[in-house]
């Protein structure tokens, strides 16, 4: 199986970008091709999908994003690589593990291809891989809502002015808990901090 893969992208497709290594191509689907550049160095943690008649890389710039991926596929009847990507694409990894402890039905259907049945199904498999694996990203137990909620506005907030996934992923893994703060201000916070990259 090929769990990393490191390489300059020599081409960004729809869904996908195609590495260089030494003399070989690979295709890698990605959660926002438009984050990467032609002729940048990557380093991915790649999940290898092998089927009967292809096989598929998906690669992950961040570990949090490899993991939930890993853990939608694999632990989740009726949910496959294509599934579990779209949800990614729709809701950053942190945010999906909050929806996953609130048991929120409406945040994944919103990804395409996943049906009340089908989020239902996954808040289900991964609660108890969520409240095991994901603790610490999950609200102190006597927090409200309302963080997450904030949290959700600012990645609106963020995708609304053109920012990828994988710059939100970023950018509020960096700033941390809402805490006291507004959206506002962490939206002021985190673009500051996108600014610098």
């Amino acid at each position: 199986m090929i769990a990393l893969i490191r390489g300059t992208i020599y081409r960004r497709l729809d869904t996908a970008i195609v590495v260089l290594v030494g003399d070989i191509g690979y295709e890698v689907r990605v959660i926002d091709a438009t984050a990467y550049t032609v002729g940048e160095q990557v380093e991915l943690q790649t999940y290898h999908v092998v089927k009967e008649d292809r096989q598929e890389l998906y690669g992950f710039a961040e570990e949090l994003d490899y993991g939930v991926f890993a853990d939608l596929v694999e632990h989740v009847p009726g949910v496959g690589a294509k599934t579990a990507l779209n949800l990614l694409r729709s809701v950053t990894a942190t945010r999906l593990i909050e929806a996953v402890r609130e048991q929120n039905v409406a945040a994944l259907t919103a990804a395409p291809g996943v049906g009340k049945k089908n989020a239902e199904r996954i808040l289900i498999e991964l609660r108890p891989i969520v409240n095991r694996k994901y603790s610490e990203l999950l609200l102190t137990p006597g927090a409200t809502g309302s963080e997450t909620t904030v949290l959700a506005e600012v990645e609106m907030a963020l995708r609304s002015l053109g920012y990828s996934q994988r710059e939100i992923s970023g950018s509020l893994r960096e700033i941390g808990p809402a805490k006291d703060r507004s959206a506002e201000e962490l939206v002021s916070e985190a673009l500051q901090r996108l600014s610098r990259r």
